[in-house]
């Protein structure tokens, strides 16, 4: 009889499996990388290298995210009905083609305003696309990772996720400093490489679910998932915040008066502007760490109103004569709170919305935030440009402060609970 030492054979070897929950995370470093050097290069190209007035900084800023108001309710409906992955890999390609493109033309020395607002509205385009299918795989990833063992709550999977994005953009906008040395073009190159490899690591994402049935027309998905959004006393009152921030705080805050903040009152140039970017997204990584090492907070809408109105005095006190140290000791403490409210209106979002319906209420919602931009940056351009960046600061204060009030009279938000038990 044959030795059954010398007929066995070898074990196959073990097929790698990277752990679903950080190839996902993967993917969300991946864009915010690129996104956080975005931050910096293209207001810097607008600011420095071609010395534009805010109202046209305003302009291109909001062809950003112009797209995303068209789009997003669409693409949420999309991103239910078609693999997560392909979406991903095939939009984080266009959005890195789009800044290879840029860079090559900045090389050559072919670089115009109209060059740089068609590569925002590419970039936007792709993003409206990216957004709802990135945000609505999470709850299934964090299934997926409790099913293989792990103890993973939604509400602090949406915090490390949020971890991930705050230093990825940190570590992008960093990068920024770079153009003072190098120009801006071969950081877009750069920017181009890191979103192609996060657009292939979403293969190694797991395959989620897609409904079975897709016979609701996609007109009234879009209209149920606005329905949902409005008819619950949890998200409608988010996504209200999300239009003023979006219109108040980014629109007008990071997009024209900060930019032109550091070039007209500081005579800074892409150092001063991305040091100031990474210092208040470090605020918001420091404050998202102190989320993780605390217990779950149990009342997390009165937790929101109070640090958001913290942010919105924090947007206020850049009207001050401050010096540069003083700002930037301002923008820290901005970032302190505005890391999280993001974090816990993200939250409560995801915990609330119908299983089901996931993607296209966070297509809504962020619909609110992505929305609100372009209204905002085209406004607060002008108005920057008439006021000065220190004047035109406390209209967003002000605005956002309002907002707050009005949802604390007429809303349940200060005694909502967490709803997510796990």
């Amino acid at each position: 009889m044959a030795d059954d030492r010398q007929t066995r054979l070898p074990a196959p070897p073990k097929r790698f499996r990277p752990d679903p929950f950080w190839a996902y995370m993967a993917v969300v470093s991946a864009w915010f990388a690129s996104f956080g050097l975005q931050t910096t290069l293209f207001p810097g190209v607008i600011n420095f290298t071609l010395a534009e007035t805010p109202a046209r900084l305003g302009i291109a800023q909001a062809a950003l995210t112009a797209p995303m108001l068209f789009l997003l309710p669409l693409t949420g409906v999309l991103a239910e009905r078609v693999d997560r992955r392909t979406l991903l890999l095939v939009f984080h390609a266009v959005a890195g083609l789009s800044a290879a493109v840029l860079s090559a033309m900045l090389f050559a020395g072919m670089l115009s305003y109209e060059t740089l607002v068609v590569y925002a509205l590419v970039v936007g385009t792709a993003g409206a696309f990216v957004m709802p299918a990135r945000d609505s795989a999470i709850n299934g990833v964090t299934r997926v990772t409790q099913r293989l063992g792990r103890p993973l709550s939604l509400q602090r999977a949406v915090v490390f996720a949020s971890l991930v994005q705050f230093g990825a953009q940190i570590s992008g906008m960093g990068a920024g400093f770079l153009a003072s040395y190098t120009g801006p073009a071969p950081l877009f190159a750069i920017q181009a490489a890191i979103l192609v490899l996060g657009g292939l690591t979403a293969l190694f994402m797991p395959r989620l679910p897609q409904p079975r049935e897709h016979g609701e027309p996609v007109l009234r998905a879009l209209l149920t998932g606005l329905q949902t959004v409005i008819g619950s006393p949890v998200i409608w009152p988010m996504t209200l915040i999300m239009i003023a921030v979006g219109a108040l705080v980014v629109g007008g805050g990071f997009f024209v008066i900060i930019p032109v903040l550091v070039r007209d009152i500081y005579n800074g140039g892409y150092d001063v502007l991305a040091g100031l970017m990474v210092t208040f997204w470090l605020g918001a990584f420091f404050s998202n760490i102190i989320l993780t090492r605390l217990p779950l907070i149990e009342r997390p809408g009165r937790t929101l109103m109070v640090v958001q109105a913290a942010a919105a005095f924090s947007l206020a006190c850049i009207a001050l004569p401050l010096s540069l140290i003083q700002l930037f000791v301002v923008i820290f403490v901005w970032g302190l709170a505005g890391g999280v409210a993001m974090s816990l209106s993200r939250a409560l979002v995801q915990e609330n919305a119908p299983k089901r319906q996931i993607a296209r209420v966070m297509s809504v919602y962020q619909l609110g935030l992505f929305g609100g931009m372009p209204a905002g940056a085209v406004t607060m351009g002008y108005v920057v440009q008439w006021m000065g960046p220190r004047d035109a600061a406390l209209i967003p204060a002000v605005g956002i402060l309002a907002v707050l009030i009005v949802i604390v009279l007429t809303t349940p938000i200060l005694s909502v609970r967490r709803a997510d038990p796990s």
